[in-house]
C-alpha cells in the first residue's frame, strides 16, 4: 500500500473517487496506485503533491513496491510459461528476459525520480531568476 496517498488522503477526507476526479484520471488508475500495485509517476506525484500541498518526492517511492513489482514480473513469466509461449526457450533465455525486465522497472523508477528533479531544478531556478531581478532592481535604485 502507498501509505503516503492513503493516509493523505483520508487526511483531507477525500473520497479515492474524488481524488481521481481531481488528478484527471480514471478510479481504478487511482485505486491502483494507492494500492501500490501501479507506479506514481513523476507528473501524478507532482498532481498529487500539488492537491494535498506534499513534496512530491513522497508520493514516488512507496514502501514494498519492490515486492509487489517482483510478484508481479513472475506471475507474467508463469502466465507465459503455462500458455507455451516460453516452451523452447532454454533456462538462460528465460534467465535474460527476467533480467531486461528487472532493468526495465529500475530504469522507469529512475526516470521518474529524474523528472522530478528536473522539476525541482527549473522551480529552483525560477526563484533564482526572481531574486536576481529583485536585487537588479534594489542596485538600480541605489
Amino acid at each position: 500500500m502507498n501509505k503516503i496517498l492513503y493516509v493523505a488522503r483520508k487526511a483531507k477526507g477525500f473520497t479515492q473517487e474524488q481524488v481521481a476526479k481531481a488528478l484527471q484520471m480514471e478510479e481504478m488508475a487511482y485505486k491502483e496506485m494507492e494500492a501500490s500495485l501501479a507506479d506514481v509517476t513523476a507528473d501524478i506525484a507532482l498532481r498529487v503533491s500539488k492537491l494535498y500541498n506534499i513534496d512530491a518526492e513522497l508520493f514516488i517511492y512507496t514502501e514494498g513496491r519492490e515486492h509487489s513489482l517482483i510478484k508481479f514480473a513472475m506471475d507474467e513469466i508463469s502466465n507465459f510459461k503455462k500458455s507455451g509461449v516460453l516452451k523452447e526457450l532454454p533456462p538462460q533465455q528465460l534467465f535474460h528476459i527476467v533480467s531486461l525486465g528487472n532493468t526495465a522497472l529500475a530504469l522507469q523508477a529512475e526516470l521518474n525520480h529524474c523528472l522530478f528533479r528536473q522539476y525541482e531544478l527549473e522551480r529552483d531556478n525560477e526563484a533564482i531568476r526572481q531574486i536576481n531581478a529583485e536585487l537588479k532592481n534594489k542596485l538600480e535604485d541605489i
